[in-house]
C-alpha cells in the first residue's frame, strides 16, 4: 500500500516558513494544534498508510507539544480515537488539571473530543487511528472523558500492543487486501482493551459477551452470502438457540444484525463510489441483486438507485449553495468603484 511521508529536519526547526509548514500539517491533516519547545530539536517525521478503515502512523517528533482541534478544518477527528504505542521516549498528558507520563511499550488510548495536551520529547511512537463508529457497531465503549493507559502488566494487553506495533510498522508493505483483513482482526481485538475489568467500569455477563463475539464475527464475515446463524454459531461454539436467545438480549437477532451491518456497508458504497447495483449487492453479502434490493428498499424506503441519486444531488445542491454564498462574502474591492 502507498505511504504519506511529512518531514520536518533538525535543521529547518529554524526557519519560521518550514515550521508553519509542519504546524499546518499537524492541524489539516490530523487535526492537532501543534507548539514547538524551546530545547534542542531533532528531525520530526510522519509515515502515513491506510490499513482498512484504520489510518496506521509512524512518528518521530522531538520537543512538541500536540493539542486536538475542533474547527471546520479538522472537525473529522472527532470520529476517531487515537491509539498509541511508545517505542521509545515519553509521552507526557495533560487533562483535567492532572499530568500523566507514559514510557516505552505504553499502550494509551486518546479521545480528541475530550480536550489535553500531549508533549513528546524524542519519541518514536506509532499511531492506529480508529473509527468511533466502528467500536460501536461492536458494542464497544467509545468515548472516554480520560485518557486510557492500558494495564501493561496484561499478558493479552502486551500481545495487543505487539500486535498494533507489527500493523503500524508493516502497513506500507503489506496488500489493500490483507490490511482490510489484518484492520477487523485488529478491531476485533480492541475488546481486550476496552472491556475487561474496572478500566470499562463493568463486566460483561455471558450473553453480553456472547453477543460481543458474535458482533465481531458478523463484522468480519458480512460480505460471506452464505454467513447465517448455523455459521455464526460454529464460529463461537455455541448453538444457534443459545445464539438466538443472547441475541435477544439486546432486542435484536442475529440475522437483524447482519442486516442492519450490510445494510450501513451498501449505503457508504452507493454515496461513495459509482458503481452498478450488482456489485454493490455482491460486495453486501447478497447472493442477488433482487433480493438486495427488495431488502434496500424495505429498510430505506427507496431503491438503491433512487437513494444514491437523491444523495448526490442533495450533495450536489449543498455545494451549489456553498459556492454561491463564498461569492456573496468576497469583499469588495474599493478600487473597482
Amino acid at each position: 500500500m502507498s505511504k504519506k511521508i511529512y518531514n520536518l529536519s533538525a535543521s529547518e526547526f529554524g526557519d519560521p516558513a518550514c515550521r508553519r509548514l509542519w504546524t499546518t500539517m499537524m492541524l489539516n491533516t490530523y487535526g492537532m494544534d501543534c507548539q514547538f519547545g524551546t530545547s534542542g530539536h531533532a528531525d520530526s517525521i510522519v509515515e502515513e498508510s491506510a490499513l482498512g478503515s484504520l489510518l496506521a502512523l509512524d512518528i518521530q517528533m522531538t520537543n512538541q507539544r500536540v493539542s486536538p482541534v475542533l474547527h471546520d478544518s479538522a472537525c473529522w477527528n472527532g470520529e476517531h480515537l487515537f491509539l498509541n504505542v511508545v517505542k521509545n521516549g515519553s509521552i507526557s498528558i495533560v487533562q483535567n488539571g492532572s499530568m500523566r507520563t507514559f514510557g516505552p511499550n505504553s499502550l494509551v488510548l486518546m479521545d480528541p473530543l475530550h480536550p489535553y495536551a500531549a508533549t513528546f520529547d524524542k519519541t518514536a511512537f506509532g499511531v492506529l487511528r480508529i473509527s468511533r463508529e466502528d467500536l460501536k457497531v461492536r458494542g464497544l465503549p467509545y468515548s472516554f472523558r480520560d485518557v486510557l493507559g492500558c494495564d501493561m502488566s496484561s499478558p493479552d494487553i502486551s500481545a495487543v500492543r505487539d500486535f498494533v506495533l507489527f500493523l503500524v510498522q508493516e502497513s506500507s508493505s503489506m496488500s489493500s487486501a490483507l490490511g482490510i483483513r489484518l484492520s477487523h482482526h485488529c478491531m476485533d481485538l480492541m475488546d481486550v482493551i476496552l472491556s475487561e475489568g474496572p478500566r470499562s467500569g463493568r463486566r460483561r455477563t455471558g450473553a453480553s459477551a456472547l453477543v460481543l463475539r458474535a458482533r465481531q464475527v458478523i463484522m468480519r464475515l458480512a460480505r460471506n452470502p452464505d454467513l447465517d446463524v448455523a455459521w455464526i454459531a460454529r464460529e463461537l461454539n455455541v448453538s444457534s438457540n443459545y445464539l438466538t436467545r443472547a441475541f435477544k438480549t439486546t432486542g435484536q437477532t442475529p440475522i437483524r444484525y447482519l442486516t442492519s451491518v450490510r445494510m450501513q456497508l451498501a449505503e457508504k458504497l452507493l454515496v461513495e463510489k459509482n458503481i452498478k447495483i450488482k456489485e454493490v449487492a455482491f460486495e453486501c453479502g447478497f447472493a442477488s441483486s433482487s433480493h438486495f434490493c427488495s431488502t434496500f428498499r424495505r429498510e430505506f424506503g427507496a431503491t438503491p438507485l433512487e437513494f444514491a441519486f437523491s444523495k448526490r444531488a442533495s450533495a450536489l445542491k449543498d455545494k451549489e449553495a456553498f459556492n454561491s454564498a463564498e461569492v456573496l462574502c468576497k469583499p469588495i474591492d474599493p478600487s473597482r468603484h
